[in-house]
């Protein structure tokens, strides 16, 4: 146990724990449009952050209600590969006037640089940054 807190306790002390999200939106609820947007976002976070796959500590999806077809959580684990990281799904509150179709992330990761990350936003969920 002592070995295990003393592990958390240097990845704290040599590397930054850094978050950066981003959003997509669908134009159909179908399994091929969730699939494509949601590796499209997910690979260009990546890549715009230079990440590194095996240092994703966790990431959470969120989606509209009116997204039914497919977890964008289960696109990272099958497109990305990323079978040994936590993914969590969730639902966001139906708000009168809120943008619908969207696909929202937050992905959690160590990163040995002190580099403010790039949130990226794409299709109809640009206007969610403006």
């Amino acid at each position: 146990m002592i070995k295990y807190i003393k592990n958390i306790i240097s990845i704290f002390k040599s590397e930054n724990i850094l978050s950066v999200r981003g959003a997509t939106t669908i134009s159909s609820d179908s399994k091929i449009e969730v699939e494509d947007k949601t590796t499209n976002l997910l690979n260009t976070i990546i890549d715009s952050n230079n990440i590194n796959k095996n240092n994703i500590l966790f990431i959470i999806f969120s989606t509209t209600d009116d997204i039914k077809s497919y977890y964008p959580a289960t696109v990272a684990r099958t497109k990305l590969n990323l079978n040994n990281t936590a993914l969590f799904s969730t639902e966001e509150p139906n708000i009168n006037g809120s943008l619908k179709n969207c696909i929202r992330v937050l992905l959690v990761y160590k990163d040995s640089n002190n580099k403010l990350p790039k949130y990226i936003y794409q299709e109809g969920a640009k206007n969610l940054r403006n």
